[in-house]
Protein backbone atom coordinates (compact mmCIF):
# COMPACT_ATOMS: atom_id res chain seq x y z
CA UNK A 1 0.00 0.00 0.00
CA UNK A 2 2.78 2.42 0.91
CA UNK A 3 4.53 1.56 -2.35
CA UNK A 4 1.46 2.52 -4.40
CA UNK A 5 1.05 5.81 -2.54
CA UNK A 6 4.72 6.62 -3.12
CA UNK A 7 4.34 5.89 -6.86
CA UNK A 8 1.21 8.06 -7.03
CA UNK A 9 2.91 11.06 -5.40
CA UNK A 10 6.06 10.69 -7.50
CA UNK A 11 3.99 10.74 -10.71
CA UNK A 12 2.11 13.81 -9.47
CA UNK A 13 5.45 15.47 -8.71
CA UNK A 14 6.64 14.80 -12.27
CA UNK A 15 3.52 16.42 -13.71
CA UNK A 16 4.04 19.47 -11.48
CA UNK A 17 7.64 19.76 -12.69
CA UNK A 18 6.43 20.03 -16.29
CA UNK A 19 4.20 23.00 -15.39
CA UNK A 20 7.23 24.94 -14.14
CA UNK A 21 8.75 24.74 -17.62
CA UNK A 22 6.24 27.32 -18.81
CA UNK A 23 7.73 29.98 -16.53
CA UNK A 24 11.20 29.27 -18.00
CA UNK A 25 9.76 29.63 -21.50
CA UNK A 26 8.30 33.03 -20.56
CA UNK A 27 11.65 34.34 -19.32
CA UNK A 28 13.32 33.19 -22.55
CA UNK A 29 10.58 34.92 -24.58
CA UNK A 30 11.04 38.16 -22.62
CA UNK A 31 14.81 38.04 -23.19
CA UNK A 32 14.39 37.45 -26.93
CA UNK A 33 11.94 40.37 -27.16
CA UNK A 34 14.43 42.61 -25.34
CA UNK A 35 17.19 41.70 -27.78
CA UNK A 36 14.92 42.30 -30.76
CA UNK A 37 13.69 45.60 -29.31
CA UNK A 38 17.26 46.81 -28.81
CA UNK A 39 18.19 45.96 -32.38
CA UNK A 40 15.32 47.67 -34.17
CA UNK A 41 15.16 51.26 -32.97
CA UNK A 42 13.08 50.52 -29.90
CA UNK A 43 10.04 49.35 -31.85
CA UNK A 44 8.45 46.35 -30.13
CA UNK A 45 8.51 43.20 -32.19
CA UNK A 46 5.93 40.60 -31.36
CA UNK A 47 6.06 37.26 -33.08
CA UNK A 48 2.86 35.31 -33.21
CA UNK A 49 3.24 32.63 -30.56
CA UNK A 50 2.79 28.99 -31.46
CA UNK A 51 -0.15 27.71 -29.44
CA UNK A 52 -0.37 24.27 -31.03
CA UNK A 53 2.51 22.62 -29.11
CA UNK A 54 1.35 24.10 -25.82
CA UNK A 55 -2.23 22.98 -26.47
CA UNK A 56 -1.20 19.42 -27.29
CA UNK A 57 1.10 19.30 -24.27
CA UNK A 58 -1.77 20.46 -22.04
CA UNK A 59 -4.13 17.93 -23.64
CA UNK A 60 -1.63 15.13 -23.10
CA UNK A 61 -1.18 16.08 -19.44
CA UNK A 62 -4.97 16.20 -18.96
CA UNK A 63 -5.39 12.72 -20.47
CA UNK A 64 -2.55 11.40 -18.32
CA UNK A 65 -4.13 12.86 -15.15
CA UNK A 66 -7.52 11.32 -15.97
CA UNK A 67 -5.83 7.96 -16.60
CA UNK A 68 -3.94 8.33 -13.31
CA UNK A 69 -7.20 8.96 -11.42
CA UNK A 70 -8.82 5.84 -12.91
CA UNK A 71 -5.69 3.81 -12.19
CA UNK A 72 -5.71 4.99 -8.57
CA UNK A 73 -9.36 3.97 -8.10
CA UNK A 74 -8.68 0.57 -9.69
CA UNK A 75 -5.69 -0.04 -7.41
CA UNK A 76 -7.65 0.91 -4.27
CA UNK A 77 -10.56 -1.36 -5.25
CA UNK A 78 -8.16 -4.22 -5.83
CA UNK A 79 -6.41 -3.64 -2.50
CA UNK A 80 -9.74 -3.64 -0.65
CA UNK A 81 -10.70 -6.96 -2.26
CA UNK A 82 -7.34 -8.48 -1.35
CA UNK A 83 -7.72 -7.27 2.24
CA UNK A 84 -11.14 -8.94 2.52
CA UNK A 85 -9.90 -12.23 1.08
CA UNK A 86 -6.82 -12.25 3.31
CA UNK A 87 -8.95 -11.53 6.37
CA UNK A 88 -11.05 -14.61 5.56
CA UNK A 89 -7.98 -16.85 5.34
CA UNK A 90 -6.59 -16.09 8.78
CA UNK A 91 -9.78 -15.89 10.89
CA UNK A 92 -12.06 -18.53 12.39
CA UNK A 93 -15.19 -16.72 11.21
CA UNK A 94 -15.24 -16.52 7.41
CA UNK A 95 -17.75 -14.72 5.20
CA UNK A 96 -18.26 -17.09 2.29
CA UNK A 97 -20.92 -15.19 0.38
CA UNK A 98 -22.94 -12.00 0.71
CA UNK A 99 -26.10 -11.26 -1.26
CA UNK A 100 -28.39 -8.20 -1.15
CA UNK A 101 -32.10 -8.93 -0.91
CA UNK A 102 -33.20 -5.31 -0.80
CA UNK A 103 -31.34 -2.02 -0.36
CA UNK A 104 -31.47 -2.39 3.43
CA UNK A 105 -31.22 -6.16 3.96
CA UNK A 106 -28.52 -8.72 3.21
CA UNK A 107 -28.05 -12.48 3.42
CA UNK A 108 -24.72 -13.92 4.51
CA UNK A 109 -23.34 -17.44 4.40
CA UNK A 110 -20.65 -17.61 7.06
CA UNK A 111 -18.44 -20.42 8.28
CA UNK A 112 -17.65 -20.73 11.98
CA UNK A 113 -15.20 -23.51 12.90
CA UNK A 114 -16.21 -25.60 9.89
CA UNK A 115 -19.99 -25.11 10.32
CA UNK A 116 -21.89 -23.06 7.73
CA UNK A 117 -24.64 -20.72 8.90
CA UNK A 118 -27.11 -18.58 6.92
CA UNK A 119 -27.81 -15.21 8.60
CA UNK A 120 -29.75 -12.11 7.60
CA UNK A 121 -28.89 -8.50 8.31
CA UNK A 122 -31.22 -5.52 8.27
CA UNK A 123 -31.26 -2.07 9.83
CA UNK A 124 -32.90 -3.42 12.98
CA UNK A 125 -31.26 -6.80 13.60
CA UNK A 126 -28.97 -9.64 12.59
CA UNK A 127 -30.79 -12.99 12.72
CA UNK A 128 -29.69 -16.60 12.28
CA UNK A 129 -31.90 -18.25 9.67
CA UNK A 130 -30.56 -21.77 9.24
CA UNK A 131 -27.59 -24.08 9.78
CA UNK A 132 -26.25 -25.44 6.49
CA UNK A 133 -24.59 -28.78 5.92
Amino acid sequence: MKKYIFIFFSICFLFCQQNFLYSDDLTQLEQSLKVQNDKEDNYPVFDTPEYKPAFFKMLLILIALIALIFLTFWIFRRLMRMRLSQANLTKNIKILEKRAISPKSLLYIIEIDGKKVLISESNLEVRKIKDLE
